[in-house]
């Protein structure tokens, strides 16, 4: 896992992103192992004990193994866009640092790039990448769920355009045929101010209080009661969830919504987004030592910035003399 972020100024944008990589692993807790003996076997002698194979493999749990510092997950993919990552360290046997060098090379060498429109180079990374995970799983089963942040500045407008891409996890056989697509893309809305993603629960919190949570738990809880009250969900008029949600500001308490601190983040400094996403890096990574789990936000944290001038780091990029000679 990893925290990303982009902050979006006045005059330019923020981007942030640590350098921690998570290996992940299949393996059996000891306390479920028992439990399973327990549940199967509770009245069987212990001479009569038959562990089946089947029942032992769907005990295996991907859990994280170990951690790495150093991964890239910030680059700039030209002059006024850059682009962070989340998820897998591969795909298609190539790190992501490498995927994305291969495309921009190929960008410097089109006579035309920069003529093109952001919206198409989105296309044309996600017709990339999707070619690479369709190869990925012509090797593998499966393929992990891994997300992309871009971010481009338009100085003439002094405007940021985020977009968020995800490679959906999925396994060989969901391809049926030429048309399969396991890339999803999304614009983000104007007056998002911070667009996040990777280990970022604690982050979206702060910025957006409990309405994500809403918005992701309403389907779930309208479903449940048509299910008890035997209601077929076909009577309800097509747009109902999305009417419910629309409506919410009409019977949830005002505090609801003055805790979205989201709606406060308009008119940044370049400065003050610089800082903030320092703070929501900083509060991620400290969180990590009250828990139980494995760290998974940390190592060289890297700090860019967007503006008139372009796409430049900030921090992380450089070589530093060793503190450790003194």
């Amino acid at each position: 896992m990893t925290f990303i972020a982009s902050i979006v100024a006045k005059k330019g944008v923020a981007l942030i992103a640590d350098s921690l990589v998570t290996s992940i692993t299949r393996v059996i807790e000891y306390e479920n192992f028992i439990g399973y003996i327990k549940d199967k076997y509770q009245n069987s002698p212990v001479e009569e004990l038959k562990i089946e194979p089947v029942d032992m493999v769907n005990l295996f749990q991907r859990k994280p193994s170990h951690t790495k510092d150093y991964e890239e997950k910030l680059f700039m993919y030209d002059k006024y866009i850059g682009v962070t990552t989340a998820g897998s360290a591969e795909i298609n046997n190539k790190r992501i640092e490498y995927l994305i060098k291969e495309i921009v090379e190929a960008n410097k060498k089109n006579k035309n790039y920069n003529r093109k429109r952001f919206d198409t180079k989105i296309k044309e990374f996600c017709d990339f990448i999707n070619k690479q995970a369709i190869e990925h799983l012509n090797i593998y089963e499966e393929i992990s769920n891994t997300n992309f942040i871009f971010t481009h500045y338009d100085k003439g407008k002094e405007k940021t355009e985020i977009v968020k891409i995800e490679v959906l996890s999925c396994n060989k056989t969901d391809i049926h045929d030429e048309t399969f697509n396991c890339i999803k893309s999304k614009k983000m809305e104007e007056y998002l101010k911070v667009v996040c993603d990777g280990q970022n629960r604690i982050s979206e919190r702060i910025i957006f209080g409990e309405i994500d949570f809403f918005i992701d738990i309403t389907p779930k809880i309208i479903k449940k009661v048509l299910a008890d009250l035997k209601i077929d969900p076909l009577i309800l008029p097509e747009d109902y969830e999305k009417t419910f949600l629309m409506e919410a500001k009409s019977f949830l308490p005002k505090e609801f919504f003055d805790d979205m601190k989201i709606n406060k983040l308009a008119g940044l400094s370049l400065q003050q987004a610089v800082d903030l996403a320092s703070l929501l890096m900083k509060v991620e990574i400290n969180f990590q030592k009250y828990t139980e789990n494995i760290p998974t936000v940390g190592g060289v944290i890297k700090l860019a910035i967007i503006d008139k001038d372009g796409f430049r780091f900030i921090s992380g990029n450089n070589i530093l003399k060793p503190e450790n000679l003194h």
